[in-house]
């Protein structure tokens, strides 16, 4: 399977490309949360690096969150623009599941804002309950807390692979927002 995948939720910017069942792998340290200016340039980049056009792509995969609101929505909306015009097969991951990847039974994903953190519980592989927002999060397990200078775009390409080699097709990249965006929010006061 050749595959697209991206990830816009933080600072960093990961674009991978698999074609003739080797990853090759971009990761940009300086975007900056400029995903939408840098983003493009890269896909571009690594396909030409890859020597592959979206008509060998098989699979778009993505991260829908949690991270950062407008990250999320650039990549959501890069990969369904690129569906409109060669529709392919998705596959959805979330930054919660790349982080708890082959880290054990018992663990506690968290992911830290300006205002406390996101939380996901996860067990022998899979979430439990729903993920949330916390000021203080409940104690579980072991404790994986995302760190925006650290570069997960293995495990991202890492469970790509296994939910590919699984099947486990997305329908649709639908985000994954635990809170209101800021402007909401607002409108609510």
């Amino acid at each position: 399977m050749n595959i697209l995948a991206i990830d816009t939720t933080g600072r960093h910017l990961t674009v991978a490309v698999r074609f003739g069942g080797k990853w090759l792998a971009e990761f940009n340290r300086d975007c900056r949360l400029n995903h939408s200016v840098v983003l493009n340039g890269q896909i571009d980049e690594m396909m030409k690096k890859a020597g592959m056009t979206f008509d060998d792509v098989d699979v778009y995969a993505c991260n829908v969150g949690v991270g950062s609101f407008t990250g999320i929505r650039v990549g959501i909306a890069s990969i369904k623009g690129f569906c409109l015009a060669r529709p392919k097969k998705l596959v959805a991951v979330n930054t919660f599941e790349i982080l708890a990847y082959n880290e054990g039974n018992d663990v506690s994903v968290l992911v830290p804002d300006n205002r406390g953190v996101y939380f996901r519980r996860f067990k022998d592989g899979s979430a439990v309950g729903e993920a949330a927002h916390f000021v203080t999060p409940p104690p579980h397990g072991k404790e994986i807390v995302y760190d925006d200078e650290t570069d997960y775009s293995d495990k991202f390409i890492s469970l790509i692979d296994e939910k590919v080699a699984r099947g486990l097709y997305a329908d649709a990249l639908v985000p994954l927002y635990i809170r209101k965006s800021q402007a909401e929010e607002n409108k609510c006061r």
